[in-house]
């Protein structure tokens, strides 16, 4: 452990539409400017859920600028806007423009403590479809973001078109319009050989067996990239609410994260 304190403190981002993005930076108070990592929650997440927040602490304990929030979604749903902002919040599309956000707000030096961080190296951490984002994300801003660890991750979510019509909401018809525009940005399996930044892909081999196929085939084509599978580790790498601490394939994940870090970021 590091004999400087932790020190931690809120912020708010204002966005489109009356949206905001809601987070908390976490580093080290030595002075020093640090590495920046935006942690990115999944898709039914949220920053504090389970193992976020000790990650958060350990990575600003491992000499990085940390940054967690919460994607847009959530406050829209927690602030009671109507269904159809809250159906396009939930979009890949809004996802994109809310990391978006963060990340400039960190580059331009404009969330707490910036005086701690070094907008020169920033790297990105996404669990589950986040995960996807983070991929999408640098592959549109090669010379911002140096290196991106997926947690169980890099799939976009799947279409509801099967369901039968009446059982489409109207979240589902939102979702899938959003799919349809961006079939070609969105698509990981054109993104993920191409990427130039360097990537870290840590899976569960007890996740679900689209994923693990997934980054089996990753390996397959593009294999400049770095790849961990993590033994008995499922999709929310063995944790679960209420979180009771840190599972040991987390701490390994969490380890393989740093690792690769501190050497991209250096």
């Amino acid at each position: 452990m590091s004999a400087s304190t932790i020190i931690s403190a809120e912020f708010t981002l204002e966005l489109k539409d009356g949206l905001k993005v809601e987070g908390r930076v976490t580093t080290l108070q030595d002075g020093a400017p640090k590495p920046i990592v935006i942690l990115n929650h999944g898709f039914r997440g949220h920053r504090d859920w389970a193992f976020w927040p000790e990650a958060a602490h350990k990575l600003a304990d491992s000499g990085f600028y940390t940054v967690s929030y919460n994607f847009s979604r959530l406050t829209a749903i927690r602030d009671g806007v109507d269904e159809r902002q809250v159906a396009n919040a939930t979009t890949l599309t809004q996802e994109q423009n809310d990391l978006s956000a963060v990340v400039q707000a960190a580059a331009n030096k404009q969330l707490p403590f910036n005086e701690q961080s070094n907008a020169e190296l920033i790297g990105l951490v996404g669990h589950s479809r986040a995960g996807g984002s983070v991929l999408i994300y640098a592959s549109e801003h090669t010379s911002t973001v140096k290196a991106v660890v997926v947690w169980n991750g890099g799939v976009g979510p799947a279409p509801a078109a099967a369901k039968a019509e009446e059982e489409r909401s109207l979240l589902d018809s939102v979702l899938d319009e959003d799919l349809r525009n961006n079939t070609s940005r969105f698509n990981l399996k054109d993104i993920v050989p191409s990427l130039t930044t360097p990537v870290l892909f840590i899976q569960g081999d007890q996740d679900r067996e689209s994923l693990v196929a997934q980054f089996h085939s990753y390996q397959q084509s593009a294999p400049d990239h770095h790849y961990v599978l993590i033994a008995g580790s499922d999709h929310t790498i063995n944790s679960a609410e209420p979180y009771e601490g840190a599972a040991p394939a987390f701490h390994e994940a969490l380890q393989h994260t740093i690792d690769f870090l501190r050497v991209q970021l250096s």
